[in-house]
């Protein structure tokens, strides 16, 4: 129960922070550092659900 209790708060911090970006001026530093992030992020699931 607790590791589905982590599995969704970790996807609702990443659902607000995508949010947050997508608020910010595609040229903005902060936006290009949190899509090298997400693209990390997902190329790592990617890579553990194989």
């Amino acid at each position: 129960m607790q590791v589905k209790t982590f599995l969704l708060t970790l996807g609702a911090g990443i659902v607000a922070g995508g949010a947050i970006a997508l608020m910010l001026p595609p040229q903005s530093p902060v936006r290009r550092t949190a899509q090298k992030a997400v693209d990390s992020m997902e190329q790592s699931v990617s890579d553990m659900m194989q």
